[in-house]
């Protein structure tokens, strides 16, 4: 069997020109992004501040409770709450 220059040259020729189309495809693709409006951006901290509310809302409600002496917990609440947040830590 005989190999002359010219068949190698061909298929490293092949190979190049495969190589440049993929190069040019990878330039062409572009990248997805999103854009968060001034509306979602003020809406979304409007729910933080909603958040905050409630939460010194029930910390001032248990202040009265203690205070007063009427403040009760459940345990198994506390409980199932505590080994949920274990769960989901070892996951």
């Amino acid at each position: 069997m005989k190999i002359s220059g010219t068949s190698v040259n061909n298929v490293i020729n092949i190979y190049e020109k495969n190589k440049r189309e993929i190069i040019k495809n990878k330039e062409i693709t572009k990248n997805d992004y999103i854009e968060i409006s001034s509306l979602g951006k003020s809406l979304s901290s409007y729910g933080e501040d909603v958040n905050k509310i409630s939460s010194a809302e029930k910390i001032e409600k248990i202040r009265m409770e203690i205070s007063r002496g009427t403040y009760s917990i459940d345990a198994n609440l506390i409980a199932k709450s505590m080994i949920n947040v274990m769960k989901a830590r070892s996951v």
